[in-house]
């Protein structure tokens, strides 16, 4: 081999190991996350109090990951703004900017990314239990793109109830305040016929979808001579700061109880809360896109349920109220707000 050949042969392969090397000092691709929220940018804030923040929370879990928005990450955002009819053309928008993983929250949030495709892993947190029977199927090994967090259960709504029953005894008539376009609470307030009946309750269905139907819903609430209010766990009701306080108050300038699933709703002035965690669940999806950005596939994570749940009582609206907290139910309780 001549001296040429041997060197343009050795400048080759110096060259190709530069390059190598190089290409191996580079920092990882940046991946993509799609971020659906049923809210607004209100959402962006992560809040301390148990109340959690869809997207706020969500961030900074991947933050603590190691995750850098511009370095290994890059966010694609869109906000419903409380329009759940929005969802589905903004899951499509986020569909055809090709994200590695979808994360959204709410059943209407999982509905709209599990109809705009079926390829792209969707990582949901929380919603509704049935909303992962239907997306997921499989619990242990989920069938398809859709895996997450469920948000709470009938068992706990039913346990909720008759927490409000042991703090004011004499409540017969309960109104069931529900979103008729979630699919979740479409058979209340059936679900909780059986607690109610053993509690000598009478429910009533009231039907809510966003602030401009509270007029006619507070109209009916008075027409059913209801004597407190179970408020259901929907994102335009006990999910909307707006929504929610104005219920609360209406409830408390007619001396009705409010109860409610949500941990948001006690906090804000209703009388008891039986809540999930939800800034843990919402963080909790955001290891699961983690693990969807490391490689692992939608059917290696299982569809996982609370464990725990929080109880609050409101002391300050219970003696509004003219309401005497049992010892007992003081003790047992996660948090006693003055």
């Amino acid at each position: 081999m001549t001296t040429r050949r041997c060197f343009l042969l050795l400048f080759g392969v110096v060259a190709a190991w530069i390059v190598a090397s190089a290409w191996a000092q580079q920092p990882g691709r940046v991946q993509k996350v799609g971020i659906l929220s049923p809210g607004n940018r209100a959402d962006m804030v992560c809040l301390s109090n148990n109340q959690g923040g869809g997207v706020g929370c969500f961030l900074e879990a991947l933050r603590a990951l190691g995750y850098t928005e511009g370095r290994n990450v890059a966010f694609e955002y869109r906000f419903a703004d409380g329009a759940a009819e929005r969802l589905p053309a903004l899951a499509a928008e986020l569909v055809s900017l090709r994200p590695d993983v979808i994360y959204t929250y709410t059943t209407g949030g999982a509905d709209a990314a599990a109809g705009a495709t079926t390829t792209i892993p969707i990582i949901v947190g929380p919603a509704a239990e049935s909303t992962f029977d239907r997306l997921a199927g499989n619990f242990a090994r989920p069938v398809g793109n859709v895996t997450g967090l469920t948000l709470n259960s009938l068992g706990q709504n039913a346990k909720c109830l008759e927490i409000l029953k042991e703090l004011a005894p004499r409540t017969s008539r309960v109104a069931v305040l529900a979103n008729p376009d979630n699919p979740n609470y479409r058979r209340d307030p059936g679900v909780l016929e059986s607690a109610a009946s053993q509690l000598g309750i009478v429910l009533t269905r009231v039907d809510a979808r966003n602030a401009s139907d509270l007029p006619q819903a507070f109209a009916m609430i008075r027409a059913s001579g209801a004597d407190a209010i179970f408020m259901d766990d929907d994102a335009a009701l006990a999910g909307t700061s707006e929504v929610r306080k104005e219920i609360i108050k209406w409830a408390l300038g007619r001396r009705l109880p409010v109860a409610s699933p949500s941990s948001r709703v006690a906090p804000d002035g209703g009388l008891v809360s039986l809540g999930t965690d939800n800034s843990a669940l919402v963080r909790r999806a955001a290891f699961y896109v983690h693990r969807i950005l490391g490689g692992a596939k939608v059917a290696d994570l299982p569809v996982e349920r609370p464990t725990t749940y929080k109880l609050s009582v409101n002391r300050g609206t219970a003696a509004a109220l003219g309401l005497a907290i049992p010892q007992a139910l003081l003790l047992r309780a996660d948090e006693v707000i003055q």
